[in-house]
């Protein structure tokens, strides 16, 4: 006669759950990048410690080195990470815009505005203003791909509307300048002075009293008419 007895299944090291902090390891560089970004603008450039990135990422700081040489290649890659994204959206609007230069031009300075003054990139225009001198390596960068690429869209959309006789005769390459100024202005003064003012200065108000004057400003003239 047979026993009906089984014998019971001891758990084995292959059928324990897997530790809660095990994460795909394809994920790991887009978790290293933001923990990189907030301590860059948090901390500045200089002060943003590796270990300190890692730990906020959950991983350890020698993970990090597997995808990234270094701090400078890490900040490049956040940045990339971060502002390139926008940069590309703003081109594909350029080029599918079949409306007026004004309309282009008023988005894309909103789709800026809305990015540095209500998200964390904010911070970046004031981590690079106060660091790039002790870095021009990466000052070199953040000009190449984000400041340079971007006056080009804005001075195309200018040149656009000039050639079009929407705006007048202008130096569209100091004007582009003179469009973002206000813009990097405003975040620069949210992570600085912003907290300690009072009465606080209205993001809304800002921006249409700029908009107002810059396009007041590069409006053509009206025809006159003749007697």
């Amino acid at each position: 006669m047979t026993s009906d007895t089984t014998t019971p299944v001891v758990p084995t090291a292959t059928t324990r759950p897997a530790p809660r902090w095990r994460r795909r390891k394809e994920t790991r560089p887009g978790e290293i990048l933001a923990s990189a970004l907030d301590s860059f603008v948090e901390h500045g450039y200089e002060a943003t410690r590796l270990e300190d990135v890692a730990r906020h990422a959950g991983c350890t700081k020698g993970t990090i080195f597997l995808y990234y040489a270094g701090k400078a290649e890490l900040f490049k890659a956040a940045v990339r990470e971060a502002m390139l994204p926008m940069i590309e959206a703003a081109e594909q609007k350029v080029e599918a815009h079949r409306g007026t230069s004004r309309e282009l031009l008023e988005s894309l300075l909103r789709q800026r505005w809305d990015v540095m003054t209500q998200t964390r990139l904010s911070g970046l225009p004031k981590l690079m203003f106060s660091e790039a001198g002790k870095f021009p390596e990466l000052a070199r960068f953040y000009h190449d791909e984000v400041i340079h690429r971007s006056h080009a869209l804005l001075t195309r959309v200018l040149d656009h509307g000039v050639k079009s006789g929407e705006f007048r005769a202008m130096d569209t390459a100091n004007m582009a300048r003179l469009a973002i100024a206000p813009i990097m202005m405003a975040a620069v003064w949210r992570h600085s002075f912003a907290a300690v003012v009072e009465p606080p200065i209205d993001p809304e108000t800002y921006f249409a009293a700029h908009t107002e004057q810059f396009f007041r400003g590069i409006a053509a003239a009206a025809p006159t008419q003749e007697s």
